[in-house]
């Protein structure tokens, strides 16, 4: 599958990791908006991520991963379901945007929030400075601070395709016989030998391939493959709802001053929604009616 994501264990180590590859889905999200290169693949990069931590997490629901700053990232936000469902957004200031990518100078003064929102049960965000030099690193540093836990991620976006790798050490109530220090030990290993990845193996190579290449001296317990595709939630009844939270006179006007109808787009997807005059006067009906019946 060109966009899937993978877990896995070392059946000798305490670490667990996921492996993610997306190309179809990242390229129809990027292509969407017409990203210039760097802006695409620091996207991309955000939608490698959110899949790991989507993965990782394990709930029913989604996982968002947002990124503000006061330079060049004024919102970048990505969300990944459950069932392997993606999407992803980014604007960033054209005139503070370096030609080639620099995390560092383009989210100066800038905070990464990751909000996990299960179906049942309560919605957690969790916020940090953006104070490292990689997306990859703020996410590691996102970890050591949240849950105590040695992570290593390493996030790799060309034109076309996106590659990710996390490697983490098990809680500690995965493996009670294993000491602290065994476990540091183990993560040195790991983590010294995911370093050796080049881009192009990362961007090449199939997942069985790239994991031998990397730990072939170690036993690999590799889990089954999950699909991953661009989908998103907008639709015409969403925007219904949207429309119907203005003030009645206030959408008339609205509609009135657009010569006749109202345009409404997508930001993830760019899809749009018209709504005429009828539209809004059929719309406002029937909330009328909704409203009285309840």
């Amino acid at each position: 599958m060109s966009d899937s994501i993978q877990r896995f264990t070392f059946s000798q180590l305490p670490i667990r990791g996921e492996i993610v590859t997306l190309e179809t889905s990242y390229q129809t999200i990027v292509e969407q908006h017409q990203y210039p290169a760097a802006q695409r693949q620091l996207l991309g990069q955000a939608l490698a991520a959110n899949a790991l931590l989507a993965e990782m997490i394990k709930i029913d629901g989604k996982v968002a991963l947002q990124l503000q700053s006061q330079s060049a990232v004024k919102l970048l936000l990505t969300e990944c379901t459950h069932k392997g469902h993606l999407r992803g957004l980014a604007k960033i200031d054209a005139e503070q945007a370096t030609e080639q990518l620099n995390f560092q100078q383009w989210t100066q003064k800038g905070q990464m929030a990751i909000t996990i929102e299960p179906e049942k049960g309560k919605r957690y965000q969790g916020v940090v400075p953006l104070e490292s030099p990689e997306l990859s690193q703020c996410l590691q540093d996102y970890f050591v601070r949240s849950e105590q836990l040695p992570t290593y991620i390493q996030l790799f976006a060309s034109d076309s395709k996106v590659f990710g790798l996390f490697l983490q050490v098990l809680p500690g109530n995965s493996q009670q016989d294993v000491s602290a220090e065994e476990k540091s030990k183990a993560f040195a290993h790991v983590k010294a030998l995911a370093e050796t990845l080049s881009a192009e193996e990362a961007l090449e190579l199939s997942h069985q391939d790239l994991l031998y290449r990397l730990f072939h001296q170690d036993e690999v317990v590799l889990y089954p493959e999950k699909s991953l595709q661009f989908q998103c939630v907008c639709s015409r009844e969403r925007n219904e709802k949207a429309l119907g939270t203005i003030a009645p006179k206030e959408l008339i006007e609205m509609v009135q001053e657009s010569d006749g109808q109202l345009e409404l787009a997508c930001d993830f997807c760019n899809k749009k929604e018209v709504f005429t005059e009828q539209d809004i006067m059929a719309l406002l009906s029937n909330n009328v009616a909704s409203d009285s019946i309840n």
